[in-house]
């Protein structure tokens, strides 16, 4: 197996499952609604969407890094607004999520393993470095869409002492 293929392989178990770790960014997904993704824990903690859309934006950058393209703005997609919590603009959300997933993977499977080590022009890190990060960003912000969601969809607050 390649080091592509294996980057490959850890972003599909992160993504759809049987990662050791515990749930996988899908299943943590699945099942939330647009007026729970849109609803903010805290004034201070972003939403599920804008962690969704995060998430969208640095799987996408990082390709296009990768394709020789030109930066988009960071502070404009980086955590974009959020459009009218419908449930049709969530399903909007999680389809161009699904979509960044399918080209990133792509990108993963077609990199060849003798340029992992060497940076992207304009870049300081190796570009595995580069992909391998967002996995370990998908993950992380995973784990805070799981906590939000078991807040937003609790109807009990609790205070501990």
């Amino acid at each position: 197996m390649t080091n592509s293929q294996r980057l490959a392989h850890q972003y599909d178990r992160v993504m759809r499952g049987d990662a050791w770790h515990g749930d996988a960014v899908w299943t943590t997904l699945s099942g939330i609604s647009a007026e729970i993704a849109a609803k903010t824990a805290h004034p201070a903690a972003h939403t599920i969407w804008e962690l969704l859309a995060h998430m969208t934006f640095w799987e996408t950058e990082v390709c296009r890094r990768v394709d020789g393209l030109p930066p988009r703005s960071v502070e404009e997609f980086n955590f974009p607004v959020t459009p009218v919590p419908t449930a049709e603009n969530w399903e909007r959300a999680l389809e161009q999520f699904r979509s960044s997933n399918e080209s990133f993977r792509s990108t993963l499977l077609r990199v060849d393993d003798a340029g992992l080590d060497v940076p992207l022009p304009g870049r300081d890190r190796p570009l595995y470095v580069e992909l391998d990060g967002v996995i370990q960003h998908n993950l992380y912000h995973a784990g805070q869409v799981s906590i939000l969601r078991k807040i937003l969809e609790s109807n009990t607050v609790v205070t501990r002492l």
